[in-house]
């Protein structure tokens, strides 16, 4: 039995058929979110029904589907009780005029349930207020359809206020005592894997802008979450591919270019990523800039320029050197060369370094590019660069490396950056040191046209993939 506050204990008396579940909502020290909140209400709700003696399952529309996801789709959550199902609609309401029961619940035919019932959730009293229940086919002949929020509306007075009589129901129904109050799901045509790979990419576009159900027209977005493969497509997208060689067109053909479905999103030329207004401290602070530079060579004029290049040159330890040409003598023009020459790929980006910092303006036809991962993975912000230098031999020369954003200087320790192949198989990885504190980390190689490969940043048990193809 829940120990309701007294305000509660007057309720009871004054709706008897209803349900009242005490739960602390402010047990904690902290500003709950609206998922915490849902989750707290699932397994009060639980709780609750096998104190009962009912046999409670979770129930969702696929295998593949979690709690967390589904719930970020529709309202509410559903169980099997005593084999059953039950969809729970959650609401913050305060009045009991009725309740709405997005669409997906009651057409879909691996979502449908056999009931619905209404949660008001109340946190300033700390409970949960289940208020009558509707079955699915007196749901369907009563209940009217919002066509632009795609969901029910389920009036007061259509509910069955005992809910004692549903969890008598379900063991009648369960043991064949009671024939299922299930009305028909609507037709949804299932589509070819083609059409809905292109449409579960749009709707992952409008994932964090609004509602993604209401994206598609209803019948293509059943489509798709009703199929138990695009549903998992959907809640664990594969990581979008970043086409590389869009980096070397026009901006204009990449717009034109409507079948192109190799996506490029969210990555920032560094020297527009550095101007920004909000990199004000850090590692990528403006007058820290230098720092793209090459620690401990100086270059900062003609004389000092053109000694530390052709130490570069001097200095090779590849058994395949490159001369240093008699015929240029222009800095930029001799590290270029260097660059395109060289099959020591450490000194290609030492040369590289040097290149960004004596002629930053000065592209050659190479790009550096830089995403905000978007996560904070223990207190700390991760931008992941990606350099590409087209090479002559029609290969390409690729750096990728790992900065601290916001206003660290440093890389945690344990921080690892790792390639691996089309099909995950991991090829290189590095991590960030515990007791010498890493700027950055990187990992470096060649690749041809049409190559695939991930790069990871992880630290911990969180991890970003970023996919790309030359």
């Amino acid at each position: 039995m829940n120990s309701l506050p007294h305000e509660i204990q007057v309720l009871t008396k004054i709706y008897p058929e209803h349900i009242w579940i005490s739960v602390n909502f402010d047990n904690l020290d902290k500003c709950l979110s609206q998922t915490e909140i849902e989750l707290m209400s699932i397994a009060a709700v639980k709780k609750y029904l096998s104190d009962l003696g009912l046999v409670v399952e979770s129930v969702f529309p696929s295998e593949e589907a979690q709690v967390i996801s589904v719930m970020s789709l529709v309202n509410g959550f559903a169980l099997s009780i005593s084999g059953v199902k039950i969809a729970f609609i959650l609401s913050h309401d305060l009045d009991l005029l009725g309740f709405e029961v997005s669409r997906e619940w009651v057409d879909l035919s691996n979502w449908a349930t056999d009931y619905y019932v209404p949660i008001q959730i109340d946190l300033e009293h700390n409970y949960l207020h289940l208020w009558g229940f509707i079955s699915h086919q007196h749901l369907l002949e009563t209940a009217t359809l919002d066509r632009n929020l795609q969901s029910y509306e389920v009036e007061n007075i259509d509910l069955i206020d005992e809910l004692d009589t549903l969890w008598i129901a379900s063991d009648l129904v369960a043991s064949g005592g009671l024939a299922p109050e299930r009305g028909k799901t609507a037709i949804i045509t299932s589509l070819p894997n083609s059409e809905a790979k292109v449409l579960i990419d749009r709707l992952q576009q409008h994932r964090s802008i609004f509602s993604p159900r209401l994206v598609l027209p209803f019948e293509q977005w059943g489509a798709i979450i009703n199929s138990p493969e695009y549903l998992a497509m959907y809640i664990n997208p594969a990581p979008a591919i970043t086409k590389i060689g869009d980096w070397f067109r026009s901006q204009l053909a990449v717009i034109n270019n409507a079948s192109n479905t190799i996506i490029d999103r969210g990555w920032v030329a560094i020297d527009e990523f550095c101007n920004q207004p909000e990199i004000l401290s850090g590692y990528f602070a403006a007058s820290q800039k230098t720092k793209f530079g090459v620690r401990g060579i100086a270059l900062n004029n003609d004389r000092e320029i053109h000694r530390a290049v052709k130490n570069l040159y001097a200095n090779q330890q590849s058994t395949k050197k490159v001369d240093l040409p008699d015929d240029i003598d222009s800095p930029s023009s001799l590290l270029v060369h260097l660059i395109q020459s060289t099959t020591d790929e450490t000194l290609r980006w030492q040369a590289a370094e040097y290149l960004w910092t004596i002629a930053p303006d000065d592209r050659h036809n190479w790009h550096r590019k830089i995403k905000d991962l978007g996560l904070v993975m223990q207190g700390h912000k991760l931008g992941l660069m990606v350099a590409v230098i087209p090479l002559l031999d029609q290969r390409y020369a690729i750096l990728n490396r790992v900065y601290p954003l916001g206003n660290e200087d440093y890389l945690p320790p344990n921080v690892r950056l790792s390639l691996s192949s089309e099909e995950n198989e991991q090829l290189y990885q590095v991590e960030s040191r515990e007791l010498v504190q890493d700027s950055f980390i990187q990992l470096y190689f060649t690749a041809s046209l049409g190559d695939r490969f991930n790069i990871c940043v992880a630290i911990d048990n969180v991890s970003i993939t970023e996919a790309f193809v030359i």
